[in-house]
């Protein structure tokens, strides 16, 4: 059996005002699951949207979280579709109610020749924000913000969901010019491409309509931006941060600093070491020599009396600890000095012996001019 003409209607009808069709007899507001028309990168919306945006037309709004300003509030032309002159009642396909006349019953919507003017978008004058620019046209650069994008409740009902289309029939300051949604015209609205359709004959023709145009970025662009600032030449984009407060918010290059620590690029992508924990490294001494800042142990095996000459405290860091040990035992023979570096000192004096076998010393530095035995 086939799909009936109401299966067909109903399920275009509520996929256009994103809800899911569970039963025909249910209005879109009385269905529960939301549904949408999958659209390209292109057309979908990339930034916050305002839940409650103002009321001020040619103002851009935005979230409250501090998001850029995604929405405007426009006041467009409401312009006849020549296709859509006929009398809905001459045929049963064209679905309209019993005497009715030859009107028009479909309309595009269209920027005012004085958009470029009045916006405060910044876009103004350009790409499809341009004076006179036909929705459609434009295959999804220019869309009106949907109903369904917002949790704010119904309007009439105890709800501030601004985002519903209206239409008027002449001036929009004058409330008797309103064509509301419960009008007799039977007019549904769709929001992606503005077109306005009127199932049976108006008694007043729309001329103009009132909603909020999306100038905030599309998908598309939002992962071109995002590509940008985190490929070549795209650190402008990156803020840097210590523990929570900014450093930085147009990083072109890092300086990693300290004993250690490397950095490799792989196809754009920076790794970087930073050595921690537990550092395993030996150094083997049989004979004097000056030891290095990398040290972390050194194991004498002596066969005459030696030298371990330190390095200037300042080459070391702050804190900064290593080991030395009599591994052959037999210190007591051949004595291990421990010298300073110029006028640097371990625990006030230039020079500490090694004299019993076995015996090992801690040491830890201030990173400037001392040395400490723990």
């Amino acid at each position: 059996m086939a799909k009936t003409n109401v299966t067909f209607t109903n399920f275009a009808a509520k996929k256009l005002l994103g809800k899911a069709q569970t039963r025909p007899s249910f209005t879109d507001a009385q269905e529960a699951y939301p549904s949408q028309v999958s659209m390209p990168g292109g057309g979908v919306f990339a930034e916050t949207l305002p839940r409650e945006p103002g009321t001020e037309f040619y103002v851009q709004y935005s979230a409250s979280d501090g998001s850029p300003a995604t929405v405007e509030r426009v006041y467009f032309d409401v312009v006849a579709i020549g296709d859509g002159l006929y009398d809905a009642d001459s045929d049963s396909s064209e679905g309209g109610e019993a005497g009715q006349n030859s009107t028009n019953h479909a309309f595009y919507l269209q920027l005012p020749s004085t958009y470029q003017t009045t916006s405060s978008n910044p876009n103004r004058g350009t790409g499809s924000f341009v004076n006179g620019a036909k929705l459609y046209e434009s295959r999804g650069a220019l869309q009106i913000v949907p109903p369904f994008t917002t949790d704010a409740g119904l309007p009439g009902a105890g709800g501030n969901n601004r985002f519903y289309v209206e239409v008027f029939s002449g001036d929009p300051s004058n409330p008797a010019s309103v064509i509301g949604p419960s009008d007799p015209s039977d007019w549904y609205f769709d929001y992606y491409s503005g077109i306005l359709f009127i199932q049976d004959s108006a008694s007043a023709a729309p001329v103009s309509a009132s909603a909020y145009l999306y100038t905030g970025k599309y998908l598309d662009t939002k992962l071109t931006d995002l590509s940008s600032s985190i490929g070549e030449g795209g650190g402008s984009a990156i803020t840097v941060k210590d523990e929570g407060s900014s450093l930085s918010t147009a990083a072109v290059s890092f300086d990693f600093v300290g004993t250690g620590v490397t950095a490799t690029n792989s196809s754009n992508n920076i790794t970087v070491t930073i050595p921690g924990g537990i550092n395993y490294a030996r150094t083997a001494v049989t004979s004097t020599i000056t030891s290095s800042t990398s040290a972390r142990i050194l194991g004498v095996s002596a066969s005459a009396a030696l030298d371990i000459r330190l390095p200037a405290a300042s080459g070391f860091s702050d804190g900064q600890y290593f080991t030395i040990k009599d591994e052959a035992g037999n210190a007591s023979t051949y004595n291990i000095t421990i010298r300073a570096s110029g006028a640097d000192k371990i625990d006030g004096v230039s020079s500490i012996v090694l004299e019993s076998p076995h015996a090992a010393v801690n040491l830890y530095t201030n990173g400037s001019d001392k040395f400490f035995i723990y």
